[in-house]
């Protein structure tokens, strides 16, 4: 886990992500671009994907348990 916690936090787009999906629940790629203003958010999306962070919900998008306990130990911080 302490691997995934620095991980998000030296990557801008990737801590924004998991903090809008974790505050606004599950979202569909294009919102999640809109909503944290980042350029190639889909880049940063798959390797969250794959990091098992969020996970696919349909057309959506979504935090996985690992995902907000690595967001919520950010906040913390």
């Amino acid at each position: 886990m302490e691997e995934l916690i620095g991980y998000v936090a030296s990557n801008h787009k990737a801590s924004k992500i998991l903090a809008v999906l974790d505050s606004k629940g599950a979202m569909d790629g294009e919102n999640i671009a809109k909503t944290v203003r980042i350029v190639g958010a889909e880049k940063t999306i798959e390797e969250l994907t794959e990091k098992n962070l969020i996970a696919r919900e349909g057309a959506k998008f979504a935090l996985t348990d690992l995902g907000k306990q690595v967001s919520h130990k950010l906040r913390s911080v």
